[in-house]
């Protein structure tokens, strides 16, 4: 294109000149800015009159050609005009503008400094990009047309540039409750129910012989109890349960989770009940509680019955080894002077104390084993004492307690207990009268009797008969009969002297009752999800205005 225009011109020049008298005229080209490109022909020259010339703008790489001025307006390119008299053209240009498009995932900002630029304008200039987190979030990455990890990031304009910063919100560290009560309270806990929308499948303690939870009246399923979660029936697995659950107790002031543990085989759904428990106990230090274990040696008989033990005892050493390497090693694992806390309920099939001396042969340091009241001798000299269960067949359940508490010496062990009621479901569930007795909760009367007793007899350790066994009835955990009443009733008995800038009790329940809902109603939105991230950590955290406020802000559910 340069050589052809080149040629036209000297053509041009030489077909208008006069042999015998040319007059010639002076042509001025400029170009704006400097630097910006070039004219073909270029610069000045001098041409005879009449000549025609065609000039063509040529633009850097960081240019676009605009318009011709001066002596001739006109965005062609190229261009023709006939040289009649002397004339003045500029060659106007423009910097090409590429846009740095920055969005955000999480909270924080980008902080955007010119390291360089290219005289005034955008093509070519150097950006530093600094990712700015807001309290609490860190920078984890670019994201867009460029992906990096590198905290300060340095590019160069030449393009259009799309860049996501993504930030997430760090771990706070949790805050303890504090309490007025020094008796320290365990939870006994249930990990064994199993879900049809997270599991794929409703377990037993949902459905006993006869109930089918798929059946959905008055937005209720059929399930297998008298009394009806709050938030329906769930998984233990399922992390948004996990996460209401642990955040109830802390507020409620418990210190640590007696887990009802089933052992580590793959029988019957005692699989289902180790995913619990390890679900539960993975985020025990995010939420600043502690945990122990309750093993149900009856479970040794059905292990052997499927070949996987050739004896109970075998089975149940099997499983204390993984409760030694896998728990003892845990630093939230409940310790009473010093030593691991560890339950055995009753036990029922091992009952010997040379059996439990071979059993617990591996344990890595001393540890405090009770059997359940009055089954001491079964455990011989590797148990250290007893704690006392729910029990009414004679109509004396308090009675039963007052005995226990009565027999509570310095030289041994003793934990308590108390409960809301006993009302089963097994008759109704399809599994007969097997209990043949109840506790009517009567309202928060059986509770406040039991706790009152915990209190008149100035107990260490008290444990909570249980957190949600809807089965037998025992539930602290919130339902549509009784509300929080339970929970409510346990935070005023511990004596949890926490403000919480001002916020009752109750408020802040709902407001964790308010967070699993949002968990569930939002569960396929990232950002929704991550604010969520934020409520929980701000409650573990005990900042109960700053949780409220970001589930303010959410959309209703």
């Amino acid at each position: 294109m340069r050589a052809f225009l080149i040629l036209s011109f000297l053509f041009l020049f030489i077909s208008s000149c006069d042999e015998n008298n040319p007059e010639i005229v002076e042509i001025t080209i400029t170009v704006t800015p400097d630097q910006a490109g070039e004219v073909i022909p270029t610069t000045s020259l001098q041409v005879v009159k009449g000549t025609e010339l065609s000039l063509l703008a040529m633009p850097t790489e960081a240019y676009t050609f605009v318009e011709w001025s001066g002596a001739a307006t006109s965005s062609a390119n190229p261009f023709t005009i006939t040289a009649n008299e002397d004339l003045q053209i500029n060659a106007n240009f423009l910097i090409k503008n590429y846009p740095l498009t920055i969005t955000t995932v999480g909270n924080g900002s980008v902080a955007e400094s010119i390291v360089q630029s290219k005289t005034d304008y955008d093509h070519g200039t150097i950006v530093q990009l600094t990712p700015v987190p807001s309290e609490n979030w860190e920078f984890v990455e670019w994201a867009g047309d460029i992906n990096s990890t590198e905290e300060s990031l340095t590019l160069t304009v030449t393009d259009p540039v799309d860049l996501t910063a993504v930030f997430r919100f760090t771990t706070i560290d949790p805050v303890a409750i504090t309490k007025t009560n020094p008796m320290k309270i365990y939870m006994h806990y249930m990990p064994w129910f199993t879900s049809g929308p997270f599991d794929g499948g409703w377990s037993q303690h949902w459905t006993m012989d006869n109930r089918n939870p798929e059946i959905i009246t008055d937005g209720k399923r059929e399930i297998a109890s008298h009394f009806y979660p709050l938030i329906g029936p769930y998984s233990s697995k399922d992390p948004d349960l996990v996460e209401y659950h642990l955040l109830l107790m802390k507020y409620a002031g418990v210190d640590a989770v007696l887990i009802d543990w089933y052992g580590t085989y793959d029988v019957f759904d005692y699989r289902d009940n180790l995913e619990g428990s390890n679900a539960l106990i993975d985020k025990m230090d995010e939420v600043g509680m502690d945990f122990g274990i309750v093993y149900e040696d009856r479970t040794t008989p059905n292990v052997v019955n499927a070949g996987q033990a050739s004896n109970i005892i075998e089975a149940a050493t099997s499983d204390f080894n993984y409760i030694f390497s896998n728990y003892f090693t845990n630093p939230n694992y409940v310790r009473v002077d010093g030593e691991p806390l560890v339950l055995v309920f009753t036990p029922i099939e091992i009952q010997t104390q040379s059996a439990w001396n071979t059993i617990l042969s591996n344990a890595p340091e001393e540890m405090k084993f009770l059997s359940i009241w009055g089954e001491s001798g079964d455990l011989g000299s590797a148990g250290d004492g007893e704690y006392s269960w729910v029990f009414n067949g004679n109509n004396n359940h308090d009675q039963l307690l007052r005995n226990f508490y009565g027999g509570i010496n310095s030289s041994s062990l003793r934990i308590g207990s108390a409960y809301p009621g006993f009302v089963d479901f097994y008759e109704e569930g399809g599994r007969g009268n097997i209990i043949g007795w109840e506790i009517p909760h009567n309202s928060r009367q059986t509770l406040d009797l039991t706790l009152g007793l915990a209190s008149q007899y100035n107990l260490d350790h008290l444990q909570l008969v249980t957190f949600n066994d809807f089965g037998e009835g025992t539930m602290f955990e919130p339902t549509m009969e009784f509300g929080y009443d339970f929970l409510t009733i346990l935070h005023d008995f511990i004596g949890v002297n926490n403000d919480f800038g001002g916020t009752d009790i109750l408020t802040i329940y709902e407001m964790i009752n308010d967070l699993y809902d949002k968990r569930k109603a939002f569960a396929g939105d990232t950002a929704v999800q991550d604010q969520l991230n934020q409520v929980f950590n701000y409650l573990v955290s005990l900042q109960i205005s700053e949780a409220a406020s970001i589930l303010s802000s959410l959309p209703s559910d």
